[in-house]
């Protein structure tokens, strides 16, 4: 029975002593400070840009995303040159639609490969065979078309590059 005391207290003993490291707290490493530059200032300079409306537009342009108008508003156009090389002029016209009597005007921007570009438009009363002409390259030309809709807005619904001679003989 003396031997059993024994065991028991030798086991609590170890017990008590791989324990009672593990309940202390760590303490924190000491960190050398290790000397860094201190910062030189160094002046801003302010940096200056070119505002959007002096750099000049090189060729046409890449055409941009168009959306579509509601069925109500919505307008059909044909656009094509004229085919005759001595005299070429490029053709928008109004081919109908139902925002015939609901859309309030038609803005038409024609651009030549050169990067010239001119404006035309259309008002109401809109009717079927209604276009614009500008004269044009004998190559392609760049046409985007803007519609204003009641409601909606101004919505570019084409914007296309367009070859002044068609492909089918």
């Amino acid at each position: 029975m003396k031997l059993s005391i024994l065991v028991l207290s030798l086991v609590l003993a170890v017990a008590f002593v791989l324990t009672a490291g593990c309940t202390q707290t760590a303490t924190p490493p000491v960190v050398t400070p290790t000397p860094t530059a201190s910062p030189v200032a160094t002046p801003v300079v302010p940096q200056t840009t070119a505002p959007a409306a002096t750099v000049q537009q090189v060729g046409m342009g890449t055409p941009g995303p168009t959306q579509m108008l509601p069925v109500d508003y919505m307008l059909d156009f044909m656009v094509q040159g004229n085919g005759d090389t001595a005299n070429p002029y490029m053709a928008v016209t109004l081919r109908g639609g139902n925002g015939m009597n609901l859309d309030s005007r038609i803005d038409v921007t024609f651009t030549k490969p050169d990067g010239t570009s001119q404006q035309d438009f259309m008002l109401p009363p809109f009717y079927v065979g209604q276009q614009v002409t500008f004269p044009s390259s004998t190559y392609q030309n760049r046409v985007e078309i803007w519609v204003t809709a009641p409601t909606v807005g101004k919505v570019k619904t084409y914007d296309q590059i367009v070859p002044f001679k068609s492909l089918n003989p």
